[in-house]
């Protein structure tokens, strides 16, 4: 179940499932005496828009509405309200694209300008915003994990920003299935070792995926040798704490 505000997404693998976890939901509201909207309801459906986004079988693409708006922008930013509208709406195709923060960097200082007088618009900022939107204008559909397939995460981070993709082993090679990736704050960047920018990375590919990544094996890749050993240090001791407490 995905719950944003008053928008509740329930998804099942099949009508089966899906009629049990609508029981379960009512019940539960029923409960809490919680009142729904019939006319607002949307039950038993392969297909449904939901926060920009239309999913079906296949996978999840951006509603088309949303890529209009996007298209529709002009290339040349007026002011800081137009830029934060333009980076508000692509937000909502960030799952979509690789390395959404690489394009963000150079925005940066724009978005730390408070007087406007003083808010100074250059030609790269220009190029960033037609780039965004091509890339917008071209998006892949990402497939939806399934319980049978081997996913795999792949993370990191350089000195400013970070970034993370989840993709699924398949007989042709990798297809991805969702990314992820910010700029670190000022604070971050600056005071952060890049061992614990690439910790961080791990945590938030965790944080952003749980819904694919609990209670399934799955592999993790980061090219970092202390991040590495870490983990495997860690993993190996709780093994080995959990063996000794089964043999005693």
């Amino acid at each position: 179940m995905f719950v944003y505000i008053y928008d509740i997404l329930i998804a099942s693998k099949n009508m089966k499932d899906q009629i049990k976890h609508l029981e379960i939901f009512s019940d539960a509201c029923h409960k809490e005496g919680l009142v729904l909207s019939e006319e607002k309801a949307t039950i038993e459906v392969n297909k449904i828009e939901f926060l920009g986004i239309l999913i079906d079988e296949t996978g999840i693409e951006l509603q088309e509405h949303i890529v209009e708006k996007i298209r529709n922008f002009s290339d040349v930013l007026k002011d800081k309200k137009h830029l934060q509208s333009f980076l508000g709406v692509v937000n909502f195709a960030g799952i979509f694209i690789k390395d959404l923060a690489k394009y963000r960097k150079d925005f940066r200082l724009l978005l730390k300008e408070k007087e406007s007088a003083k808010w100074k618009r250059e030609e790269i900022h220009t190029q960033r915003v037609r780039e965004l939107k091509q890339v917008c204008n071209n998006l892949s559909k990402p497939a939806i994990p399934q319980d049978e397939d081997k996913l795999v995460v792949y993370t990191d981070a350089n000195d400013y920003r970070w970034a993370a993709v989840l993709i699924k082993k398949t007989t042709t090679g990798e297809e991805p299935c969702r990314y992820t990736g910010e700029l670190f704050t000022e604070q971050q960047a600056q005071m952060w070792h890049i061992n614990e920018k690439e910790f961080f990375v791990v945590w938030k590919a965790f944080m952003k995926w749980p819904l694919f990544l609990l209670a399934k094996e799955f592999t993790l890749k980061v090219d970092n040798t202390n991040v590495k050993a870490f983990l495997k240090n860690k993993l190996e001791s709780k093994i080995e704490k959990a063996y000794y407490q089964m043999a005693s």
